[in-house]
């Protein structure tokens, strides 16, 4: 197999460094981010004073969307509708912008490679934009 076909099967998680703490350098910079950045005021209304466990359920779900472990369906033991857990929440463009706006803080803050941004940002922004209800 060529190297470019090779790079082609790597997923996000192993260009990552293939383990959960790298995910979870991410997910604690996101919500670093999110709870200390006036640029996030709203979107960190939008959660629990103790981010602990949305921590761990962010690191969980991203292991396994970033092409990893699916810790989430392991520790929870199921699935997650993303439509139906954000639906209690009014997710407008502006939350949509603070979110997409702390993610990429967090990939640049834990050093994400240009390749693994290029590959998940325009997903984030589909997602975020599905998730958007108001």
């Amino acid at each position: 197999m060529s190297t470019a076909a090779a790079e082609l099967q790597t997923t996000p998680y192993e260009l990552l460094g293939g383990n959960e703490a790298a995910v979870r350098r991410i997910v604690d910079a996101f919500y670093d981010l999110m709870e200390s950045a006036p640029e996030a005021r709203e979107l960190r209304a939008m959660h629990a004073a103790d981010l602990g466990p949305m921590r761990d359920r962010l690191t969980w779900f991203l292991s396994g969307w970033l092409g990893g472990p699916a810790l989430y369906n392991e520790r929870t033991g199921g699935g997650v509708c993303m439509t139906s857990a954000h639906r209690p929440f009014a997710i407008d463009d502006l939350a949509r912008d603070q979110w997409m706006w702390c993610m990429r803080g967090a990939l640049d803050a834990a050093g994400a490679p240009a390749g693994v941004r290029a590959m998940v940002e325009p997903a984030f922004e589909r997602i975020t934009g599905f998730l958007r209800n108001r």
